[in-house]
């Protein structure tokens, strides 16, 4: 018999070719809006061995999003976005959502499973979608200079430009003294003023007014950018346009004055930018009351009486009636409507000085403190009989016989007079209410 040997072949299934196992498509999408000097972008990946650009991405309908469809068996890899065969590559940050940091490098991460998947778009070298890139807007600034005088060249700063003085300068093309510019700025709130000559002069706005904010001390005009926009011309140091001007005469009585000699009386405040000596008063009569009349603009003015230009000032101690406290700085307040003559009043006082025998200081009394909430104090060596609490209108409010204390509570907050009664003499002294 012949022995018969028969061969047999049998063929496992791990010697099928890796070709054959199941992939999934994936597609990639980088966003390159905000990139410049590329040409193609790619992706690169541990599932591409790093090929550099041999799965380059295309932008067909040019919308500056790239993007390429890859089939990847399922499985983790590590990839990133590069352009022009590793001629540019992506710097990821390390630790953020979407990469993964070995031996080193730090690329963004990938998980396959069996289900097809269109990736999100991504920013190049971010986790996320490109931030919008907002659309700046025309706006067009001017400022009423024809009030204004010892400038050449107004210019317009705030937080836009970094306040940064001389460089975005305005221009009076026809001569009409309206000086204005036109800037591209992003849409957004914004603070700003007006001031010239790389900040030789600025605008003094009134906090409270209509068209400023005030921060951190700092009062400047607002807006809010939104579309092209024209503003309307306003004159400066103003809300609004400017106006026929009104005369206005103020009036400042010198006579009770106790303190350093002075030459000359001066007027300073928000119209003038608080100049110093560009105001004088006058005693055309020697009567102690000094003067002066200016035409101004009408609407809300602070200021004070000085001497000296700025050798000494008036000083109040905020809440007096005719005073108004900003940036932590008491002056007087005032609105003008017309032509005015304001009544006469005593130097750093809310009201005229005192006549008669409330001159008359004999007694040498100390009240304490001021200002006071509540309890007032009176130290003198003289034998008081009565006291008296007047405002500052002269109108009586208080009158008792004398106390040592004597509770002010009631009152409302604001500057008084304390009477202090002896036989045959009056002394009176100023005290605040807060």
């Amino acid at each position: 018999m012949k022995k018969i040997t028969r061969f047999f072949f049998f063929t496992s299934c791990l010697s099928l070719s890796s070709n054959m196992i199941a992939q999934t498509d994936v597609t990639f999408r980088v966003d390159m809006s905000q990139q410049t000097g590329f040409t193609t972008p790619e992706v690169n990946g541990t599932f591409n061995g790093w090929c550099g650009s041999c799965n380059a991405m295309t932008d067909v309908n040019s919308d500056n999003i790239w993007e390429t469809t890859l089939s990847i068996a399922p499985g983790s890899y590590e990839f990133k976005f590069s352009a022009d065969a590793w001629g540019s590559q992506e710097s990821l940050t390390p630790g953020t959502t979407c990469t993964v940091t070995n031996s080193g490098f730090t690329n963004r991460t990938l998980t396959v499973g069996a289900t097809p998947v269109v990736m999100d778009v991504v920013c190049w070298g971010s986790c996320t979608a490109c931030a919008l890139t907002p659309t700046p807007k025309n706006v067009t600034f001017q400022v009423d200079m024809s009030q204004q005088t010892g400038f050449t060249t107004p210019e317009v700063n705030g937080t836009f430009n970094g306040w940064c003085g001389s460089c975005n300068s305005m221009s009076d093309a026809n001569g009409d003294n309206i000086w204005d510019v036109t800037l591209s700025i992003n849409p957004g709130t914004y603070e700003f003023k007006f001031s010239n000559d790389a900040w030789a002069g600025q605008e003094s706005l009134i906090s409270g007014s209509s068209c400023t904010v005030t921060n951190s001390g700092f009062t400047n005009r607002t807006i809010t950018v939104a579309n092209d926009t024209v503003l309307p011309a306003v004159c400066w140091a103003s809300c609004g346009s400017c106006t026929v001007t009104s005369n206005v005469t103020f009036s400042v009585d010198m006579q009770n004055y106790t303190g350093a000699a002075f030459t000359g009386v001066f007027l300073n405040g928000t119209f003038n930018n608080w100049c110093g000596s560009c105001n004088p008063m006058t005693d055309a009569n020697a009567d102690n009351i000094w003067d002066v009349t200016l035409p101004l603009n009408n609407g809300a003015i602070e200021y004070k009486f000085t001497l000296d230009g700025w050798a000494n000032s008036e000083q109040f101690l905020g809440g007096e009636s005719c005073t108004i406290t900003n940036g932590g700085f008491t002056n007087r307040y005032d609105t003008i409507a017309g032509d005015v003559v304001f009544p006469v009043v005593c130097y750093a006082s809310c009201s005229a000085c005192s006549t008669g025998s409330l001159d008359e200081v004999s007694i040498n009394a100390t009240v304490y403190p001021v200002p006071t909430s509540d309890i007032l104090t009176i130290e003198t060596a003289s034998a008081i009989q009565s006291y008296s609490i007047l405002n500052v209108m002269g109108e009586e409010l208080m009158n008792d016989d004398f106390q040592s204390t004597i509770s002010v509570k009631t009152l409302n907050a604001g500057v008084y007079f304390i009477v202090l009664n002896t036989k045959g003499s009056k002394e009176v002294i100023r005290f605040v209410k807060e």
